[in-house]
């Protein structure tokens, strides 16, 4: 509701804008103020006519250096000139004569933390009053000296506001402030506060009318001036006079001007307003969806480090060890400052789409696993995107070679309690999609961490059924009913398959050379038939090792048979990762061989209920 709600408002905005360009707009043509300058300037006690712009009178309707600004929080009106901002204390408009009242705002708190530079305001837009005067102060003053009127700050040092020519000697800086002639500097030591308060109060300064090059009437309060082209233009009863031939063209022109926007805004501009609003509606609901996902996603990056990519540059020491590459990425080892190593996973600039980059982010910091790489931080400015995860010293299990049965099962049992702790352990459910071997890390101790979540899908727990737009994951490894739902819905369970496949290449049941010699339109080259076979007439401790003790026949018996369950063509005869678990810790005698897969792949009736197995068999399998 949240996201509807602004959405809506930005459509009202944007039609309010519409509204006004084609129906307001050409209305407010037709009225008396054409240019918009016949209001004056209000903020606070601040009322300013002309030579004043700012607020809603536009860049014509004055001098541009008189441009005054309205603080609405403070109700107070600033003016900024030669570098300083001033709090403009009143504005007194009489006898066609300007006055202003002005306070730097650097001087409205401690003296010793405001810039230390003069109050230079332009001789020719200004004269100072006779009632004020100009005070030097200096400071970083020699401290073997002895100042009078002195006065010492934290950073600027010693100093003094006595008018001594010499002092500018002793001196490395000095600035001057204007102050009232009554003001009489300390002989000794100089009272700051009393400092403070005369520079708090102001100074006032004459406006010198005579460099605005505008007839007398123009200063008055009821005056309608402007600058047009340079030169002072006035606006009276429909008609800008600004003297010439300027003046006589401008009253051809505006006119007929006006006369145009207004046809042009009543004869097209309902319709152009139509038209538009139902694009943008249009747009909205064709990607409300992806941008409700993005939303999503993009809260929960709020809780991981966001990394520059300066300092991914530095980590990595200007990505000069690669540890890895893929398609669209590259795997750096770096260093973090308190001394960790860590992977940066670098992805190929891109500035289209970066969903499988928010996916892999927002799911990895949901996470806190034994079993799962913990993510450290990212990067997303502009093009570049990277993940920081911890480095894992021994690579990923595809690396890994000659390890003894009970290795192999530690491993495969670390990365079902990762997956099932991705299904039922996180306050969303994660669907990995892409369980395989690359993306299976070891540590020092060889225990397993699941990585690589470019292709995950978050989604609640209580939603057994995915929607998926694509087909995702590695081939070998991805479950039928991903390549057509003819073969049951995508769920959980599409990485319970690609798991099943991850177990029996670890046990040598997908032999590479085998897979190769099959019939290329053998299904049996990716789910292998010959296990069976290999069960029936014990030859499945061929697939590990020779000389294997009993107990770890049994375990790598054990192995193909959880594979062989997950492996199952329907998603509803898998067994769930929680289930997985349960079987991989269990006994063997308590596992029976699951059925056997055809040599193709049956279409799923999804008006009719899956076959069951036998009571007995239902416990191992069963929907939690």
């Amino acid at each position: 509701m949240d996201y509807l709600s602004s959405m809506g408002s930005q459509t009202a905005r944007f039609c309010l804008i519409l509204l006004f360009l084609f129906y307001y707009l050409p209305c407010a043509l037709s009225q008396d103020d054409l240019w918009g300058c016949g209001a004056p300037f209000r903020c606070g006690n601040i009322t300013a006519g002309f030579p004043f712009l700012g607020g809603i009178r536009g860049e014509v309707c004055g001098h541009h250096s008189l441009k005054l600004n309205c603080n609405k929080h403070s109700n107070t009106t600033s003016l900024i000139f030669s570098g300083h901002n001033y709090t403009v204390l009143y504005i007194d408009n009489n006898n066609n004569s300007v006055t202003l009242g002005l306070s730097r705002q650097d001087f409205s708190g401690p003296f010793c933390s405001a810039s230390f530079s003069s109050t230079l305001l332009s001789s020719g837009l200004f004269q100072n009053l006779p009632s004020y005067k100009s005070l030097t102060v200096f400071y970083a003053c020699d401290p073997r000296r002895h100042f009078l009127g002195n006065f010492t700050c934290p950073v600027k040092g010693l100093g003094s506001i006595i008018q001594n020519s010499t002092y500018g000697i002793l001196c490395d800086g000095s600035f001057s402030v204007p102050v009232p002639t009554s003001f009489v500097s300390e002989e000794e030591v100089l009272d700051l506060t009393h400092l403070e308060s005369v520079l708090r109060k102001g100074f006032e300064v004459k406006l010198n009318i005579d460099e605005i090059p505008c007839p007398l009437e123009c200063f008055s309060s009821r005056a309608n001036c402007l600058f047009l082209a340079g030169s002072c233009c006035k606006y009276h009863d429909r008609t800008t006079t600004c003297g010439g031939d300027t003046g006589d063209l401008l009253r051809e022109i505006i006119p007929n001007t006006r006369s145009i926007l207004i046809t042009i805004g009543q004869v097209v501009g309902f319709h152009v307003f139509i038209i538009v609003v139902m694009i943008i509606a249009f747009l909205f609901w064709r990607r409300k969806k992806v941008n409700d996902l993005r939303k999503q996603n993009l809260e929960a990056l709020v809780t991981s480090r966001r990394y520059s990519y300066r300092q991914i540059k530095k980590i990595t020491k200007s990505f000069t060890e690669v540890v890895g590459r893929g398609g669209f990425e590259t795997v750096y080892k770096g260093n973090l400052r308190d001394g960790r190593k860590v992977a940066v996973k670098i992805l190929k600039d891109s500035n289209g789409n970066c969903e499988d980059f928010i996916n892999e982010v927002a799911s990895i910091s949901q996470t806190s696993h034994v079993n799962i790489v913990s993510l450290l931080g990212f990067c997303f400015e502009k093009s570049k995107r990277a993940i920081v995860y911890e480095f894992l010293e021994n690579g990923s299990l595809d690396q890994s070679s000659n390890l003894d049965v009970s290795t192999l099962y530690g491993i495969a049992l670390g990365v079902a309690r990762g997956i099932e702790y991705l299904h039922f352990g996180c306050k969303k459910r994660i669907v990995h999609f892409d369980i395989k071997p690359q993306n299976v890390l070891l540590d020092e101790n060889l225990k397993p961490k699941v990585a690589d979540f470019g292709l995950a899908k978050l989604c609640e727990k209580q939603e057994s059924i995915l929607s998926l737009l694509d087909t995702r994951g590695t081939i070998g490894y991805i479950a039928p009913e991903l390549f057509s739902r003819v073969y049951g819905n995508v769920s959980h369970k599409s990485d319970v398959y690609s798991y099943g496949m991850l177990v029996l290449e670890m046990t040598g049941a997908r032999n590479k050379e085998r897979v190769q010699n099959a019939d290329s339109n053998n299904s049996s080259a990716y789910f292998p038939d010959w296990i069976f076979k290999d069960l029936e007439n014990g030859d499945y401790v061929k697939l590990l090792a020779v000389g294997l003790t009993r107990e770890e026949e049994d375990i790598a018996k054990k192995m193909i048979l959880v594979g062989l369950w997950c492996i199952q063509f329907r998603p509803s005869d898998r067994p769930s990762m929680n289930k997985v678990v349960g079987m991989m810790e269990g006994n063997l005698d308590s596992l029976d061989p699951p059925p056997k897969p055809l040599l193709h792949m049956p279409m799923q009736n999804n008006n009719a209920e899956s076959s069951q197995p036998s009571e007995e068999d239902s416990s191992i399998y069963s929907e939690v």
